[in-house]
């Protein structure tokens, strides 16, 4: 995708009570959700990365020291993914 992260254990449960998979299955689909021909655009914003794919889906990375972690990953309709990055690259601007 763009470099290495970090998939905490608490992002990967909270995605497996959502989904209803196995952590193995979890952590499989968000690096093939992260590959690079899925990626629609890349949002930097200071130590914040926002990520949007093309499945409507918004990754939030964070930088700590060298290394990015996973914060969160919101699924939106594909309207509201839309209005997402214009909002995430207004807050840029601001």
């Amino acid at each position: 995708m763009f470099e290495d992260f970090i998939i905490t254990n608490h992002i990967a449960d909270r995605y497996c009570q959502r989904i209803g998979s196995d952590k193995k299955e979890v952590i499989k689909r968000i690096k093939r959700d992260l590959h690079f021909t899925k990626v629609k655009r890349i949002v930097n914003n200071g130590d914040h990365r926002h990520v949007f794919t093309y499945n409507s889906k918004e990754f939030i990375f964070k930088k700590d020291k060298k290394q990015w972690i996973l914060k969160t990953i919101i699924k939106r309709s594909r309207s509201n993914n839309e209005y997402a990055i214009k909002k995430r690259l207004t807050s840029i601007a601001n």
